[in-house]
């Protein structure tokens, strides 16, 4: 008896282990078509959320912008930083491609604007927010800094150099210096602010005395233009040169 019973739990055992597959198999096989149809839209289910992720970044980039249309300066801004933050969020998920393709859009209408809108307030204002929704972008692009660098597109420069306001200890002192000589008024302010705020940031690359000097020299090419030259940049650059005797003490 004591044996039938220790047969008796085996085969219990056996018909347990096997109850499960058994049932799924059979759930399968029953259901096999509405599987197959549920498994062929996973994909299309991952294109719908990532295309909404993109259209997400569409939405932060106008919001940013929306957010910041009061203001005139077109320096760096906490709104433009938390965007920024939030796009870095959104990539993780995204990837960069994304960005970069709403990076070159952006690139490519400044481009266009630059070379058909007369140059004014109107074209200023509308160029600004482009470079607002750049700074958004730049953060989470930063490692294609160099490409954007090397570009004949005064739009892909401008992208690099919104790189270089948002994460300052990357900025390229010498090539921010050499907006001031080949590129419009537009780009060459916003290598002054640039050149502002790698001097203001604590882990610049850069020695703050190089900063300076690149500002002075900036300075001297600004004031020796034909014409009157653009206060904005002055401004910028004389503020950075007048502080710099407070920042060089700090950081001794």
């Amino acid at each position: 008896m004591e044996e039938w019973a220790k047969l008796l739990d085996a085969v219990a055992a056996i018909l347990s282990a096997i109850a499960w597959p058994l049932s799924f198999l059979t759930i399968a096989l029953l259901f096999k078509e509405v599987l197959q149809t549920a498994i062929s839209r996973i994909p299309s289910m991952l294109d719908r959320v990532k295309t909404a992720s993109v259209a997400g970044i569409k939405l932060e980039l106008d919001r940013v912008v929306a957010e910041e249309k009061e203001d005139k300066s077109g320096k760096v801004t906490p709104v433009q930083k938390e965007s920024a933050a939030r796009i870095a969020v959104e990539k993780q998920d995204l990837g960069s491609q994304p960005l970069l393709a709403e990076l070159k859009r952006l690139c490519s209408e400044f481009d266009t604007l630059r070379n058909t809108l007369p140059s004014g307030d109107v074209r200023t204002r509308a160029m600004t927010r482009i470079v607002v929704q750049m700074r958004s972008l730049a953060p989470s692009l930063i490692e294609f800094l160099d490409t954007y660098k090397e570009s004949n597109s005064a739009g892909r420069r401008l992208a690099a150099i919104a790189m270089m306001q948002m994460v300052p200890a990357c900025a390229d002192v010498d090539w921010l210096e050499s907006r001031f000589t080949s590129d419009p008024p537009f780009l060459f302010y916003h290598a002054a602010l640039a050149l502002q705020n790698a001097m203001d940031d604590p882990y610049s690359n850069e020695s703050r005395q190089s900063i300076i000097e690149a500002a002075r020299r900036a300075l001297e090419k600004v004031k020796s233009f034909n014409g009157v030259p653009d206060a904005s940049t002055i401004e910028v650059l004389e503020a950075l040169i007048d502080s710099s005797p407070q920042i060089l003490s700090k950081h001794q």
